[in-house]
Protein backbone atom coordinates (compact mmCIF):
# COMPACT_ATOMS: atom_id res chain seq x y z
CA UNK A 1 0.00 0.00 0.00
CA UNK A 2 1.43 3.54 -0.78
CA UNK A 3 1.65 6.11 1.54
CA UNK A 4 -0.63 8.37 -0.26
CA UNK A 5 -3.23 5.14 -0.12
CA UNK A 6 -2.75 4.64 3.41
CA UNK A 7 -2.87 8.66 4.23
CA UNK A 8 -5.98 8.40 2.52
CA UNK A 9 -7.91 5.55 4.75
CA UNK A 10 -6.84 6.62 7.85
CA UNK A 11 -8.13 10.56 7.16
CA UNK A 12 -11.36 8.74 5.89
CA UNK A 13 -11.64 6.56 8.88
CA UNK A 14 -10.97 9.49 11.06
CA UNK A 15 -13.89 11.22 9.36
CA UNK A 16 -16.26 9.09 9.81
CA UNK A 17 -15.39 8.27 13.94
CA UNK A 18 -15.77 11.98 14.14
CA UNK A 19 -19.14 11.83 12.50
CA UNK A 20 -20.26 9.03 14.87
CA UNK A 21 -19.05 11.03 17.41
CA UNK A 22 -21.45 14.10 15.92
CA UNK A 23 -24.61 12.19 15.57
CA UNK A 24 -24.19 10.69 18.92
CA UNK A 25 -23.96 14.38 20.09
CA UNK A 26 -26.44 15.27 18.58
CA UNK A 27 -29.22 12.30 19.18
CA UNK A 28 -28.01 13.30 23.18
CA UNK A 29 -29.06 16.66 22.54
CA UNK A 30 -32.60 15.87 20.26
CA UNK A 31 -33.49 13.56 23.31
CA UNK A 32 -32.87 15.91 25.56
CA UNK A 33 -34.48 18.83 24.15
CA UNK A 34 -37.85 16.43 23.31
CA UNK A 35 -37.88 15.53 27.17
CA UNK A 36 -37.80 18.97 27.75
CA UNK A 37 -40.36 20.17 25.16
CA UNK A 38 -42.64 17.16 26.71
CA UNK A 39 -42.12 17.29 30.10
CA UNK A 40 -41.48 20.48 31.13
CA UNK A 41 -41.91 23.08 28.61
CA UNK A 42 -45.22 25.17 28.57
CA UNK A 43 -45.25 24.21 24.63
CA UNK A 44 -47.77 20.95 25.33
CA UNK A 45 -49.39 22.24 28.53
CA UNK A 46 -52.79 21.62 29.56
CA UNK A 47 -55.00 24.38 28.28
CA UNK A 48 -58.64 22.60 27.79
CA UNK A 49 -60.59 19.81 30.01
CA UNK A 50 -63.31 18.06 27.91
CA UNK A 51 -65.87 16.55 30.16
CA UNK A 52 -68.10 13.62 28.41
CA UNK A 53 -71.01 11.50 29.54
CA UNK A 54 -72.56 13.62 32.40
CA UNK A 55 -76.37 13.96 32.69
CA UNK A 56 -77.71 14.87 35.99
CA UNK A 57 -73.65 16.51 37.21
CA UNK A 58 -73.12 20.01 36.13
CA UNK A 59 -69.91 20.45 33.78
CA UNK A 60 -68.74 22.56 37.01
CA UNK A 61 -68.98 19.95 39.67
CA UNK A 62 -67.44 17.71 37.47
CA UNK A 63 -64.36 20.28 36.62
CA UNK A 64 -64.28 21.53 40.17
CA UNK A 65 -63.78 18.28 41.79
CA UNK A 66 -61.13 17.12 38.79
CA UNK A 67 -58.82 20.18 39.98
CA UNK A 68 -56.91 19.71 36.39
CA UNK A 69 -54.07 21.62 36.86
CA UNK A 70 -54.02 24.28 34.00
CA UNK A 71 -51.45 24.84 32.40
CA UNK A 72 -48.66 22.02 34.08
CA UNK A 73 -47.15 19.56 31.08
CA UNK A 74 -49.61 17.72 30.14
CA UNK A 75 -47.18 14.86 30.27
CA UNK A 76 -47.27 15.46 34.13
CA UNK A 77 -50.79 15.30 34.48
CA UNK A 78 -51.51 12.54 37.65
CA UNK A 79 -54.51 11.32 35.26
CA UNK A 80 -54.78 8.59 38.11
CA UNK A 81 -55.41 11.54 40.81
CA UNK A 82 -57.84 13.04 38.77
CA UNK A 83 -59.74 9.76 38.69
CA UNK A 84 -59.91 9.31 42.50
CA UNK A 85 -61.20 13.32 42.78
CA UNK A 86 -63.96 12.64 40.29
CA UNK A 87 -64.95 9.61 41.35
CA UNK A 88 -65.75 10.64 45.05
CA UNK A 89 -69.20 12.27 43.90
CA UNK A 90 -72.34 10.65 44.96
CA UNK A 91 -73.43 10.37 41.29
CA UNK A 92 -70.49 9.33 39.79
CA UNK A 93 -70.46 5.54 39.29
CA UNK A 94 -67.06 5.22 36.93
CA UNK A 95 -65.09 8.06 35.35
CA UNK A 96 -62.06 7.58 33.25
CA UNK A 97 -59.17 10.21 32.63
CA UNK A 98 -56.33 10.54 29.44
CA UNK A 99 -54.71 12.97 27.82
CA UNK A 100 -55.94 14.07 24.75
CA UNK A 101 -52.71 16.13 22.98
CA UNK A 102 -51.29 18.04 22.57
CA UNK A 103 -52.98 20.20 25.25
CA UNK A 104 -56.57 18.82 26.41
CA UNK A 105 -57.60 16.30 29.42
CA UNK A 106 -60.58 14.39 28.83
CA UNK A 107 -62.54 12.89 31.73
CA UNK A 108 -65.59 10.62 30.68
CA UNK A 109 -67.50 9.60 33.23
CA UNK A 110 -70.94 7.30 33.97
CA UNK A 111 -73.59 8.19 36.38
CA UNK A 112 -74.96 6.46 38.73
CA UNK A 113 -78.90 5.29 37.71
CA UNK A 114 -81.08 4.69 40.04
CA UNK A 115 -82.51 1.55 39.72
CA UNK A 116 -85.10 1.58 43.16
CA UNK A 117 -85.59 4.31 45.91
CA UNK A 118 -85.85 3.80 49.80
CA UNK A 119 -86.35 6.05 52.68
CA UNK A 120 -83.14 7.05 54.89
CA UNK A 121 -83.72 8.69 57.50
CA UNK A 122 -87.46 10.08 56.44
CA UNK A 123 -85.65 11.12 53.29
CA UNK A 124 -86.39 9.54 49.35
CA UNK A 125 -83.47 8.12 48.53
CA UNK A 126 -82.55 6.53 44.84
CA UNK A 127 -80.81 3.64 45.30
CA UNK A 128 -78.29 2.25 42.42
CA UNK A 129 -77.84 -0.91 41.04
CA UNK A 130 -74.58 -1.51 43.40
CA UNK A 131 -77.09 -0.53 46.50
CA UNK A 132 -76.02 2.97 47.00
CA UNK A 133 -77.93 5.35 47.86
CA UNK A 134 -76.50 7.99 46.29
CA UNK A 135 -79.05 10.80 45.36
CA UNK A 136 -82.02 12.46 47.19
CA UNK A 137 -86.11 12.70 45.73
CA UNK A 138 -88.92 15.50 46.40
CA UNK A 139 -90.75 12.95 46.60
CA UNK A 140 -90.89 8.85 45.23
CA UNK A 141 -89.73 9.33 41.71
CA UNK A 142 -92.53 7.29 38.99
CA UNK A 143 -91.77 4.11 37.54
CA UNK A 144 -89.23 3.14 40.62
CA UNK A 145 -89.86 0.30 42.95
CA UNK A 146 -90.09 1.27 46.74
CA UNK A 147 -87.25 -0.85 48.56
CA UNK A 148 -87.60 -1.23 52.34
CA UNK A 149 -84.49 -2.60 53.25
CA UNK A 150 -84.99 -3.49 57.69
CA UNK A 151 -81.22 -3.65 58.27
CA UNK A 152 -79.51 -1.10 60.23
CA UNK A 153 -75.88 -2.24 60.50
CA UNK A 154 -73.80 -0.03 57.63
CA UNK A 155 -71.83 -2.94 55.94
CA UNK A 156 -75.18 -5.59 56.40
CA UNK A 157 -77.46 -3.29 54.88
CA UNK A 158 -75.05 -2.40 51.75
CA UNK A 159 -75.05 -5.57 51.31
CA UNK A 160 -78.45 -6.14 51.85
CA UNK A 161 -79.61 -3.36 49.56
CA UNK A 162 -77.62 -4.67 46.82
CA UNK A 163 -78.59 -8.26 46.71
CA UNK A 164 -82.50 -6.34 46.24
CA UNK A 165 -81.24 -3.92 43.69
CA UNK A 166 -79.79 -7.29 41.71
CA UNK A 167 -83.05 -8.56 41.82
CA UNK A 168 -85.33 -5.78 40.74
CA UNK A 169 -82.49 -5.19 37.75
CA UNK A 170 -82.91 -9.24 36.89
CA UNK A 171 -86.49 -8.95 36.83
CA UNK A 172 -86.69 -6.00 34.97
CA UNK A 173 -84.32 -7.36 32.14
CA UNK A 174 -85.84 -10.91 32.15
CA UNK A 175 -89.55 -10.50 32.96
CA UNK A 176 -90.85 -7.01 32.24
CA UNK A 177 -94.74 -8.59 32.56
CA UNK A 178 -93.59 -9.51 36.36
CA UNK A 179 -91.98 -6.76 36.88
CA UNK A 180 -94.87 -4.49 36.23
CA UNK A 181 -96.57 -6.44 38.84
CA UNK A 182 -94.34 -5.79 41.81
CA UNK A 183 -95.60 -3.23 43.99
CA UNK A 184 -92.88 -2.76 46.35
CA UNK A 185 -90.16 -4.99 47.43
CA UNK A 186 -88.46 -5.51 51.52
CA UNK A 187 -85.70 -7.54 52.72
CA UNK A 188 -84.84 -7.60 56.32
CA UNK A 189 -81.42 -9.35 55.24
CA UNK A 190 -79.58 -9.90 51.91
CA UNK A 191 -81.10 -13.59 52.13
CA UNK A 192 -84.80 -12.74 52.72
CA UNK A 193 -86.10 -10.73 49.98
CA UNK A 194 -89.81 -10.18 49.15
CA UNK A 195 -91.55 -8.85 46.63
CA UNK A 196 -94.84 -7.48 47.17
CA UNK A 197 -97.29 -8.68 44.13
CA UNK A 198 -100.98 -6.45 43.08
CA UNK A 199 -104.18 -7.97 44.42
CA UNK A 200 -102.31 -8.60 47.66
CA UNK A 201 -99.51 -11.12 46.88
CA UNK A 202 -96.66 -12.33 47.79
CA UNK A 203 -93.22 -13.72 46.70
CA UNK A 204 -90.37 -14.88 48.62
CA UNK A 205 -87.64 -14.70 47.16
CA UNK A 206 -85.06 -15.48 49.31
CA UNK A 207 -81.60 -14.49 48.23
CA UNK A 208 -80.44 -13.25 44.98
CA UNK A 209 -78.52 -16.28 44.08
CA UNK A 210 -80.14 -18.30 40.94
CA UNK A 211 -82.42 -15.50 39.96
CA UNK A 212 -82.89 -17.26 36.32
CA UNK A 213 -84.29 -20.27 37.93
CA UNK A 214 -86.38 -18.90 40.53
CA UNK A 215 -88.01 -16.74 37.02
CA UNK A 216 -88.81 -19.87 35.31
CA UNK A 217 -90.26 -21.67 38.42
CA UNK A 218 -92.45 -18.87 39.39
CA UNK A 219 -94.36 -17.94 35.94
CA UNK A 220 -96.18 -21.37 36.16
CA UNK A 221 -96.26 -20.92 39.84
CA UNK A 222 -98.31 -18.21 40.03
CA UNK A 223 -101.18 -19.57 37.52
CA UNK A 224 -102.50 -21.23 40.68
CA UNK A 225 -104.65 -19.09 43.09
CA UNK A 226 -102.44 -18.16 46.33
CA UNK A 227 -101.54 -15.43 48.80
CA UNK A 228 -97.67 -16.70 49.33
CA UNK A 229 -95.33 -17.92 47.11
CA UNK A 230 -92.16 -19.53 47.68
CA UNK A 231 -88.99 -19.72 45.48
CA UNK A 232 -86.41 -19.41 47.95
CA UNK A 233 -85.26 -23.07 47.08
CA UNK A 234 -86.26 -22.95 43.13
CA UNK A 235 -86.21 -26.85 43.31
CA UNK A 236 -88.83 -27.13 45.70
CA UNK A 237 -91.12 -24.07 45.69
CA UNK A 238 -94.07 -23.96 47.67
CA UNK A 239 -97.55 -22.19 48.19
CA UNK A 240 -99.90 -20.76 50.50
CA UNK A 241 -103.55 -20.60 50.12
Amino acid sequence: MTADRFFERSRSERRRRWLRIVLAVLGVVALGALVWLVWFSSVLSVRDVEVAGRTTLKQSQVLRAAQVPVGRPLARVDVEAIEQRVSALDRVDTVDVGRSWPHTVSITIVERRSVMWTRVGGEVRGVDRNGIAFRSYGSPPDGLLEATIDVSEPRNRLQTSEAVAAVVVQIGERDPALRQEIESVSAGSKDSIELTLSKGRTVVWGSSADGRRKLQVLTPLLRLEASRYDVSAPDQPTTTP
